[in-house]
């Protein structure tokens, strides 16, 4: 009892603190209550990616580039490099979107670092919504699905459910309608979960110091923040590149 008792303390505390992670500032329009911060926040995560992108287009330079635009010439060859690898010249098409979605969900990861309070927080990661990651999960596989089709015909397509044995329909069938799931929920629990963790430490402030809430967003923000957007993009390829392989390659 004394090892059980132990284990639970933490959640007793957890309760005890009253700590709601799931806080959002709301608003009811048509009967439909909308998590308003987890919006702004979404729109402002894709306000900085074209902002960005209109100032680099103004000083976009055939002589020596400057840093904004060597970093981003950077990102697009890596990019490009992966989905080479990948997929091949085919795949070139694909490079927009991976390079897209990685930096919609950096900068989307990046805003739970602004200072906010708690409680709601003034700009949540919007990543840290399942419902943003499903739209963004739903969005790939249904393209990854159009360019299967448009590589392999739609007998092709249909074909590749029964392989290698056709008894395995149902559970190819299975795989597919998971892939969303599986791809959204990934980013989800990790990005909720630093969330998580920086509410707790947040509220642990008249027992511990502030310095462990402000050692861990920075270790969320170097690190995990973009290790996730790195893993959706990969993944984005890898999906893409299983729907374009023709029959018989490897």
């Amino acid at each position: 009892m004394f090892f059980v008792s132990k284990i639970l303390q933490p959640l007793s505390l957890f309760g005890s603190l009253n700590i709601n992670p799931n806080a959002h500032v709301t608003a009811k329009i048509a009967g439909v209550t909308l998590d308003m911060d987890v919006i702004w926040s979404t729109f402002m995560a894709g306000a900085i990616m074209i902002g960005l992108g209109l100032i680099l287009r103004t000083r976009l330079t055939s002589e020596v580039p400057g840093k904004m635009q060597t970093a981003y010439e950077a990102l697009v060859e890596w990019i490009q490099g992966m989905v080479r690898d990948s997929i091949g010249d085919a795949g070139a098409k694909i490079v927009p979107l991976a390079l897209t979605l990685f930096m919609f969900i950096l900068f989307a990861n990046w805003l739970d670092a602004i200072p906010g309070g708690h409680e709601p927080g003034l700009f949540p990661s919007p990543t840290g919504d399942v419902n943003l990651d499903y739209a963004m999960a739903i969005f790939v596989i249904v393209g990854v699905h159009i360019a299967s089709i448009r590589t392999k015909g739609l007998r092709g397509y249909l074909r590749h459910y029964g392989q290698p044995f056709k008894f395995l329909i149902p559970i190819n069938v299975i795989e597919e309608l998971v892939k969303p799931l599986t791809l959204a929920l990934r980013l989800f629990g990790n990005i909720f979960s630093g969330a998580l963790m920086i509410t707790l430490l947040s509220h642990l402030a008249p027992y511990v110091l502030w310095a462990p809430e402000i050692v861990w967003k920075a270790f969320d923000s170097l690190f995990v923040a973009p290790i996730q957007a790195f893993i959706f993009s990969l993944l984005t390829i890898l999906y893409y590149q299983a729907a374009m392989a023709t029959e018989g390659a490897h």
